[in-house]
């Protein structure tokens, strides 16, 4: 799922969208009042006292501009984008046949109408905003029709902008026109999506195709009506009345259509949970639409009709895309509580809005009193310019926690499984426990056939050596069961036995774990997937472990099992290193035997700051794998908490002290780095201390430390603050670097100076090459285990506030 900026050319409509914002908010002050309501050139009703009484208007008339023969728009112009208040306008009103050339004068909006205006322009900014904090969250089938949509909104209730070129008024009203048209088809695509975004099929895709194809036609017919009234054809009046019909029908009907879409989805729930998940999306999705499909159809059928309080009505809709935002971006969350805190953010959002604009008034009215209007409508510019680009840039208050807390993926406080069975059930309860599944099926593959050998929850509906096996084969990591590279039959089959994700588990004994239907929404988010990649990768190594045992037992065959497993441990590290513009980080381990003891890992926190371990397990080979992969289970899991380092080490000393393993000792550094401000904290459980080169040539080691992991229950850790400057470098190392031999004489402290010394105005990359370069060239034997972490600083970070 691509989250990017700007990746998806649907991100590139918000563009539009915040011009249009714009130039609404700035041409406030330019809004002509009239005083009467216009239908095309129809006068529907005239308020008594304002500047069309003034000038004779009546009901029933048709007014015309004048025709001015050296204006080549003169054809598209119409009485409204001609209209600008304080400047006489001629126009000419024909009523029942008596032509007649009357002056009128508009006026500027009276206040009320202004902060109606005004109010409007602010629920468009937040159709703007909860658009572009989902499209940025998420995207998918569900969100580009909730995309569209909340842009739509966002232009059909922004006041009409005032552009100084004809031909922008025309293209403002063609788009009005499309959009007015489009918004049907879009509820229709929509709901038949919501709330599991399965690709329509069958009867659902046709309606679907059936609703936007008549938008289309709606459109096309529209054109040629507009071709007429320029060309001031006869059959104008006939063909408007009839599109106008036609397009009140199919508002009404498409309305109708999507809120029927949503009670089917609603009734088809599988679980009360799911309905009642769904209960206030479906009650925000009634009161927003009701009051306004109402109105529109009154206003088609009984043009003059006035309906009290009609204006607030558009009020209403924002309630619409509110309910359905926290349901679709808020991960995992279908609660009315969560539902309360999304409210709060946006009425947050709505209250600075609020006092950005009384501001200007105030500034306006205190100042500049000629110029109150202008300053009001320059303050809504810039808040509907922030509201345009603040979904994008990140979520309303970034996405929102979930209301319980559930264990991490992959518990590591159990005993030792004793087979894959047992193992595969573990995770499976893991998986449906966090994740909020109704189901988890684990299933094995052994020789040609698959066996079901572990449930939690709700069991798919598949027999053993049932699953296909392209569902083992296909996906290369966790997917869902429509987006997975399998035969047609064989998805239908996997979605008619209820499942909708595949976690595969690839290696030597293959594993498939199927998740079923998800209670709290019907997504997994990036960092959900992230930790069931990392869940799979440990279950691989742990099957492999399984096999190799079996497989030793059997055939001798260690050594190469053994190979396959250290291509495993090798996916546990991290790809990369992070990347900053002002720190360069770089990284390697090396093993003496196929599986190692040594490792390192990153786990990214806010924007500029992640968290770093180095670390080297007591022993060799299998026993000091399989402890560092329990170390860095838990490590991930307590530093995606936000822990510092040494609460983090106290918390791993615990769980290694509580298992009671002699053989389980560990020597750990972790650290936090501050990249925007150039600090870290340390905390090292009886590592090599790390190297710190100042950019003067200063260099002296980091000796603050503690105890081994897991020796006592009472050992304390402290954390040791480190400020960087532009050129300062910090390698941190395990033993396997100064203890490498030849002869009888180690490497050492004083070489690992001499290559920092030698390297120091190099990238962390080249510094790291150099050092595994000397250190090889050095020893005599095979190296040990070794890793080597190098972190170079290569700018002055940004001042700390006070």
């Amino acid at each position: 799922m691509d989250r990017g900026p700007s990746a998806h050319p649907l991100t590139w409509l918000l563009m539009p969208a915040a011009a249009v914002l714009v130039a609404s908010a700035l041409s406030l002050p330019a809004q002509p009042y009239t005083g009467m309501v216009l239908r095309e050139d129809r006068v529907l009703a005239v308020i008594p006292g304002g500047p069309a009484a003034r000038a004779g208007i009546a009901p029933g008339d048709r007014l015309t501009l004048r025709d001015d023969p050296g204006d080549p728009w003169r054809a598209f112009r119409s009485f409204t984008s001609a209209a600008r208040p304080g400047r006489s306008l001629l126009v000419v009103r024909d009523r029942a046949g008596d032509r007649r050339l009357v002056w009128m004068l508009p006026t500027p909006l009276p206040d009320g109408e202004r902060r109606m205006m005004a109010a409007l322009l602010a629920v468009a900014s937040g159709f703007v905003l909860l658009g572009g904090w989902v499209w940025s969250e998420r995207r998918d089938r569900l969100t580009g029709p909730f995309f569209l949509l909340s842009l739509a909104f966002a232009f059909l209730l922004a006041p009409v902008p005032r552009f100084p070129w004809t031909g922008l008024d025309v293209l403002h009203e063609a788009s009005y026109t499309a959009l007015s048209l489009w918004l049907p088809a879009l509820f229709v695509h929509f709901f038949a999506l919501f709330p599991e975004p399965h690709a329509p099929r069958r009867r659902m895709a046709a309606g679907v195709a059936a609703a936007h194809g008549i938008a289309a036609a709606l459109f096309a017919a529209w054109t040629v009506v507009f071709t007429l009234r320029a060309a001031a054809h006869p059959a104008f009046e006939p063909a408007l009345a009839l599109l106008q019909g036609a397009a009140a029908l199919w508002f009404a009907a498409g309305i109708v259509s999507a809120l029927a879409l949503f009670v089917r989805s609603y009734r088809r729930a599988m679980t009360p949970d799911a309905r009642r998940r769904l209960r206030v999306a479906l009650a925000g999705t009634v009161l927003g639409l009701a009051p306004v499909a109402t109105l529109i159809v009154i206003h088609s059928l009984t043009p003059a009709a006035t309906v009290p309080g009609e204006r607030w009505a558009a009020l209403l809709t924002l309630l619409v895309p509110a309910s359905f935002a926290w349901a679709i971006a808020v991960h995992g969350v279908f609660d009315f509580r969560v539902a309360m805190r999304a409210s709060v953010a946006v009425i947050a959002l709505a209250a600075i809005a609020g006092l950005a604009w009384l501001a200007g008034e105030w500034i306006g009215a205190a100042w500049w009193t000629d110029r109150g209007a202008g300053a009001s409508g320059a303050t809504l510019a810039v808040v509907a310019l922030a509201a345009s680009l603040a979904g994008p840039v990140r979520g309303v208050g970034g996405r929102m926690p979930p209301l319980e807390t559930h264990p991490p993926l992959g518990r590591s406080d159990e005993p030792r499984a004793r087979d894959a069975a047992e193992l595969l059930g573990r995770a499976c309860r893991s998986v449906a426990e966090s994740l909020g599944l109704d189901g988890c099926t684990a299933l094995l593959r052994e020789g040609g056939h698959a066996r079901v050998v572990a449930v939690a929850g709700r069991p798919a509906a598949i027999e053993s050596g049932g699953a296909p096996a392209a569902a083992f084969d296909g996906p290369a990591a966790p997917c869902a069961v429509e987006d997975a590279p399998l035969p047609h039959a064989d998805r239908l089959a996997l979605e008619s036995a209820g499942i909708q994700w595949l976690v595969p588990v690839h290696g030597p004994a293959p594993a498939l774990l199927l998740l079923g239907r998800r209670l709290a929404g019907p997504w997994l988010g990036r960092r959900e997937i992230d930790e069931l990649e990392r869940l799979a990768a440990h279950l691989a190594v742990s099957l492999e472990n399984f096999a190799l045992r079996d497989q030793a037992r059997e055939h001798g065959l260690l050594d190469r099992e053994l190979e396959r497993a250290a291509v495993l441990q090798s996916r546990l590290l991290p790809r990369r290193a992070p990347i900053f513009p002002t720190l360069d980080c770089a990284a390697a381990t090396l093993s003496s035997e196929p599986v190692g003891g040594d490792y390192y890992d990153f786990v990214q926190g806010t924007e500029r700051e992640f968290t770093l371990v180095v670390g080297d397990a007591a022993g060799k080979g299998v026993p000091a794998a399989l402890v560092l992969a329990g170390v860095q289970a838990r490590f991930r899991s307590e530093a995606s908490g936000g822990r510092g380092p040494s609460e983090l080490l106290s918390a791993l000393n615990r769980e290694l002290v509580e298992r009671d393993q002699p053989e389980t000792f560990v020597g750990l550094l972790c650290a936090r780095v501050d990249v925007r401000h150039g600090r870290m904290w340390l905390a090292n459980a009886g590592l090599t201390p790390p190297l710190l080169r100042r950019r003067s040539g200063d260099c002296h080691e980091l000796t603050d430390g503690g105890m081994l992991l897991g020796v006592s229950g009472a050992a304390t850790y402290h954390d040791e603050a480190v400020a960087l400057a532009a050129g300062d470098v910090v390698v941190l190392y395990t033993d396997g670097l100064t203890e490498a031999r030849r002869g009888e004489e180690m490497f050492g402290l004083e070489r690992v100076r001499e290559v920092l010394d030698g390297h120091a105005h190099e990238r962390a990359g080249r510094i790291l090459d150099a050092m595994i370069a000397r250190v090889r060239a050095f020893a005599d034997r095979p190296l040990d285990d070794l890793t080597v972490l190098v972190l170079k600083q290569l700018a002055d970070p940004a001042p700390r506030r006070a």
